[in-house]
C-alpha cells in the first residue's frame, strides 16, 4: 500500500488536544450562594482533586478518535493495495502517435490522460519497486531509467509528449522487456495507448503486458493526401492545380470548406465538400500562385475550414476532435525554378544538359567571383545549385552542388589519387536515388583521378579507385566526378542526362523543403549551421525553440505542429515544412489487435484507470461513525 498525500496524515495531530480535553478536568464556576452549609462536603473535594484525571474511555471518545484516525487516512489517500509485490519494477510504454493528440470531451488530449495513468502507476509504486518511462514513437526513447525517486519520475512524465510519428510499440515493448529481465516476481510493462493503429501488434516480453487504452470514439476530418502542380495558360503562366483528398471519420455526414491561401495574400481558392462517413473524398482547385517580390516560390497553406469560413479567415470545424491533419503546407510549382551557377570552365556536354532542362536559370561565375562576395560586408548568400569544374573551393558550399573534372588534389577536401588511364567500371549502387535508371555498364572513361577520401561515400567504383561519389553534409551532398564527362562516351548515352536531372531533382526538392532536412512532423530539426551558433526557430504557433550547432548541424525540438518552422542562420533564411499526411493515424478509432509474440495469445486491452484508492471507503466509514457520535451525544439523558 502507498499513500498519495501522506503528509495529510498531520491531521492526526487532533488527537492530542482531543484526549486532552478528555483528562483535564472541567473548572468551576464561582456562584454567589446563600449559605455553604451543605457545600461543605463539595467544597473539601474540590480542593482535593488534581488538575488531571485518569483517562477514562468513554464511548464518546472512542468514536471521536475514530473519527480523526479516518478522516486523516482518507485525506492520505492510501492506494495500490495488494497490487505490486515489494521490490517489482514496472516499465511503462506510452505512445507518442498523432492520434494521441485527439481532445476528449473536457478539452482534454489523449496524452493529457495517458500522463494521469503514469502519474496513477508512479503514486503505487510499492516499497523497493521502480519505475521506467518509454516514449513509443518512430523509435522507442527511454525518458526515464529505472527509479523510485518521485521528482525524477515526475519531470520524466512532463516530458511526454505527441511526435507525430506513427509509433513502433513493438520495439518500444521490446526495449523494455531488456529493462526487466530477471527482474522480480509482480515486474511487468504497462502499455499505455488509444489503440488507434491498424493491424496486429505482437509484443514479447518475458514478464506480464498490460494493454490500457485511453480515449474514446471520436470524430474527425482530416486532410490525407495534397499534390500542387503547374497548369499554365495564355491568361496566366503561374496557375496551378491543387489537388487535394479528404476523409471523414465519424457517423453522420458533414459539410465542410477546403481552402488554399499564401501568407499576406489570403485565400486564393475554395471549395466546399460534402463528406460521407469513412469515405475519401477529392477535391480540385486552380489558383493563380505567383512567386513573392524575392522571386521565391509561394508556400500554399491547404486548410480544412468549418460551415462558414470568411474572407482569408479560417475557421475550424467545433466537432473536429484532431488539429493535426486540419492544415497541410506545400511548395508551389514554382519551386522547380532552380538557379544554378557553373563555377569555372565547364565541360561543353554537362552545360548542354543545363540548358535543356527549362526549369533551370543559368548563371556564369568564378571562384574568384564567389570569395570576393563571400568577403563583401552587404552580400546577400547565393540560393542554389553550384557546379564546379577543375579548381574548388576547401570545403563545400550550403546546400547541394557538384563537382567535376578536378585539376587539384582534393575535391571539396576529398583527398584525390593519382591520374589512371582507362580505368575498367566494375559495379555502381543502382539503388541511389542520383543513379536511378543510369548504367554504366557500356562507358569507357579515359582517364580519372580516383577520389580517395573515406568521407565520401562510392557511387561508381573501377578498378582504379572510386569514379563518382557522394558527399554529406548538413546542408545538403556535393556528388563529386573524378572524370571530364567530355573524355568519355557517357555524354552519348541516355544516361548522362538522366544523371544530371537526378542531382538536380534532388536539390530542387530539398531547396523547396527549406533546406532543412524534410522529417515526420514533431521530429527534431536538423538544421545545417555552423559550430558553435545558437539556431533559434520559429515554431508555427508562435513559439520558438534553440539549438546549439554541433558538427555543423543544429538538433532543434519542435512541438507536433503542421506549418512552416522558420530559422535564420546568418543570412540565410531556412525553413522546414511539417504536415501529417498519414490516413492511419487520423483515424481515431481503437482498432489495433495486440497479442504476445510467443504463442500468439491475445492481450486483454483494458480502459485506463487510476490506482485503486481507499479513501471512498475511509470516508464512508467516517460517515458512519460521525452519526454514531451524534446519536450517542444527543441520546435522552446524556449529559
Amino acid at each position: 500500500m502507498s499513500l498519495l498525500s501522506p503528509l495529510s496524515l498531520a491531521w492526526l495531530g487532533l488527537l492530542v488536544p482531543l484526549i486532552g480535553l478528555y483528562i483535564l478536568r472541567r473548572r468551576r464556576e464561582a456562584r454567589v450562594v446563600g449559605s455553604t452549609l451543605l457545600w461543605d462536603r463539595a467544597v473539601r473535594d474540590m480542593r482535593a482533586e488534581r488538575p488531571w484525571q485518569r483517562l477514562i474511555p468513554y464511548l464518546s471518545l472512542i468514536l471521536q478518535a475514530l473519527a480523526i484516525l479516518l478522516a486523516a487516512f482518507a485525506l492520505a489517500r492510501p492506494s495500490g493495495i495488494g497490487e505490486v509485490p515489494s521490490g517489482a519494477r514496472v516499465v511503462v510504454v506510452v505512445d507518442a502517435s498523432a492520434s494521441m493528440a485527439t481532445r476528449m470531451p473536457g478539452g482534454d488530449t489523449r496524452m493529457d490522460a495517458a500522463r494521469g495513468v503514469v502519474i496513477g502507476l508512479a503514486d503505487a509504486l510499492p516499497a523497493g519497486g521502480t519505475l521506467t518511462l518509454i516514449e513509443a514513437a518512430s523509435e522507442p526513447a527511454v525518458l526515464l531509467a529505472p527509479t523510485s525517486d518521485v521528482a525524477e519520475i515526475r519531470h520524466a512524465i512532463s516530458q511526454l509528449r505527441v511526435r507525430g510519428a506513427e509509433s513502433s510499440l513493438e520495439r518500444a515493448v521490446a526495449v523494455g522487456a531488456e529493462r526487466v529481465r530477471d527482474a522480480p516476481p509482480g515486474s511487468r510493462i504497462v502499455v499505455i495507448t488509444d489503440a488507434a493503429s491498424d493491424g496486429e501488434q505482437a509484443l514479447a516480453a518475458t514478464v506480464p503486458v498490460e494493454v490500457q487504452r485511453v480515449g474514446m470514439d471520436a470524430v474527425n476530418d482530416a486532410i490525407v493526401a495534397v499534390d500542387v502542380r503547374a497548369r499554365p495558360s495564355d491568361e496566366s503562366p503561374d496557375r496551378a492545380e491543387i489537388f487535394v483528398r479528404v476523409v471523414r471519420h465519424a457517423s453522420s455526414p458533414a459539410s465542410r470548406w477546403v481552402t488554399a491561401s499564401i501568407e499576406g495574400r489570403g485565400v486564393v481558392a475554395s471549395r466546399r465538400v460534402e463528406l460521407v462517413p469513412n469515405e475519401p473524398e477529392s477535391v480540385l482547385m486552380l489558383a493563380d500562385l505567383p512567386p513573392d517580390a524575392d522571386g521565391r516560390a509561394a508556400l500554399v497553406r491547404i486548410e480544412l475550414a468549418g460551415d462558414d469560413p470568411a474572407e482569408g479567415q479560417v475557421a475550424a470545424a467545433s466537432e473536429d476532435a484532431l488539429s493535426l491533419d486540419d492544415l497541410v503546407v506545400a511548395p508551389s510549382p514554382g519551386a522547380r525554378r532552380l538557379p544554378v551557377f557553373l563555377v569555372g570552365d565547364a565541360p561543353a556536354s554537362v552545360r548542354r544538359v543545363l540548358l535543356a532542362d527549362r526549369d533551370v536559370e543559368l548563371f556564369q561565375t568564378t571562384l574568384a567571383s564567389l570569395a570576393e562576395r563571400a568577403a563583401s560586408p552587404d552580400r546577400t548568400d547565393l540560393d542554389g545549385v553550384f557546379v564546379y569544374a577543375g579548381e574548388t573551393p576547401p570545403s563545400a558550399p550550403q546546400g547541394d552542388s557538384i563537382a567535376l573534372a578536378p585539376d587539384g588534389d582534393t575535391l571539396f577536401g576529398v583527398a584525390l589519387g593519382a591520374a589512371a588511364e582507362n580505368p575498367r567500371i566494375v559495379s555502381w549502387e543502382e539503388d541511389d536515388p542520383r543513379l536511378r535508371f543510369v548504367s554504366f555498364a557500356a562507358v569507357h572513361v579515359a582517364s580519372m583521378r580516383p577520389i580517395a577520401g573515406a568521407q565520401a561515400r562510392t557511387l561508381v567504383q573501377t578498378d582504379h579507385g572510386a569514379l563518382v561519389s557522394s558527399l554529406a553534409h548538413p546542408g545538403g551532398e556535393a556528388t563529386l566526378i573524378g572524370f571530364d564527362p567530355d573524355r568519355s562516351d557517357l555524354p552519348d548515352q541516355p544516361g548522362f542526362v538522366i544523371l544530371f536531372r537526378n542531382v538536380l531533382e534532388r536539390a530542387r526538392q530539398r531547396r523547396a523543403e527549406g533546406g532543412i532536412r524534410a522529417d515526420r512532423i514533431g521530429e527534431p530539426l536538423r538544421v545545417p549551421a555552423p559550430d558553435g551558433v545558437t539556431v533559434e526557430v520559429r515554431c508555427p504557433d508562435g513559439s520558438t525553440a534553440r539549438g546549439l550547432s554541433r558538427g555543423g548541424v543544429a538538433i532543434v525540438d519542435v512541438p507536433a505542429l503542421p506549418g512552416v518552422f522558420e530559422a535564420n542562420v546568418g543570412r540565410q533564411r531556412l525553413f522546414a515544412l511539417r504536415s501529417l499526411l498519414s490516413p492511419s493515424e487520423s483515424d481515431p478509432s481503437p482498432r489495433a489487435r495486440f497479442v504476445t509474440r510467443a504463442g500468439g495469445t491475445e492481450v486483454e486491452v483494458q480502459e485506463a484507470s487510476s490506482p485503486r484508492e481507499a479513501w471512498a471507503w475511509l470516508a464512508g466509514l467516517l460517515l458512519v461513525v460521525l452519526v454514531l457520535e451524534a446519536t450517542w451525544a444527543t441520546r435522552k439523558g446524556a449529559t
